[in-house]
């Protein structure tokens, strides 16, 4: 047996990649194979997908390995698992910086560190890339692999916990902002369904206007404002309690907290 990709872990990550890579026709099912310590995850991915018994099995029959673990657990599949010099290593965990990995690796394989996000499966995500020892040809293959899961974008290692604290962690700022919209909503009369539906599509064309636009975002902002009408009520109370302030704010603390994680790794 011989697999082009091998994942270890199976997580809500792991099974987000994995969904649209085959669904873009990146990979066969044939081509990937996956171990998690709970089988029940495994063979949930999906039921073409190779489920192998060991991580050692995985590593031997597979070209590249991805880390789709939490990156406390890194280090069990380092200290116990041999990687030669002609694997790829792929890591999708948070903090572990590429010389960190390397050191526990005891390898000169390749390695490259991805900052992908939830969604990615349904193919909207983003994922910061960063290669270190990878041959262009290995190069273009895993760009492609990524970019059927959505936009990605090759940056220095140096800006990851930036990145984290962006795109990683964003999601979860803006379903924040979507139930914001939807509350204000069903305050004035709307059904949760009806408030949704607007809230999403709203957000959808929005920041679809704000990617291909040309114009800054605080011309946008000024041009959905009337002198007088309705959003400046609301746009007014933003800038009142420094919305734009506790959202940087909140980065901030992301971003600092995925720090003093990479340093105790």
């Amino acid at each position: 047996m011989h697999f082009k990709l091998g994942i270890v872990g199976a997580g809500a990550m792991a099974k987000a990649l994995i969904g649209q890579m085959l669904e873009k026709n990146a990979l066969n099912a044939s081509d990937i194979t996956i171990f998690d310590i709970d089988v029940k995850k495994s063979h949930s991915i999906h039921n073409k997908v190779y489920v192998s018994n060991s991580i050692k099995e995985l590593i031997g029959n597979s070209k590249m390995i991805m880390f789709a673990v939490k990156p406390q657990h890194y280090k069990e599949i380092t200290d116990a698992n041999v990687f030669s010099d002609d694997k790829i290593v792929i890591s999708i965990m948070a903090g572990v910086k590429i010389d960190v990995l390397r050191k526990n690796l005891a390898s000169n394989c390749g390695i490259l560190r991805v900052m992908p996000n939830m969604p990615c499966s349904v193919g909207k995500g983003i994922s910061a890339l960063c290669f270190d020892k990878i041959n262009q040809q290995d190069k273009e293959f895993l760009t492609g692999l990524f970019s059927s899961c959505g936009d990605i974008i090759e940056i220095d290692e140096s800006k990851f916990d930036a990145v984290t604290s962006i795109s990683g962690s964003g999601p979860a700022y803006v379903y924040m902002f979507i139930q914001g919209m939807i509350k204000g909503g069903m305050q004035g009369g709307l059904t949760y369904d009806e408030s949704k539906a607007l809230a999403v599509a709203t957000l959808d064309g929005a920041t679809e206007l704000a990617k291909i636009s040309h114009e800054p975002l605080d011309t946008l902002v000024d041009s959905v404002c009337s002198k007088g009408g309705t959003t400046i009520e609301a746009v007014s109370i933003y800038k009142e309690k420094g919305l734009i302030d506790i959202i940087a704010k909140g980065i901030d603390a992301c971003r600092n907290k995925s720090k003093i994680l990479s340093e105790k790794l």
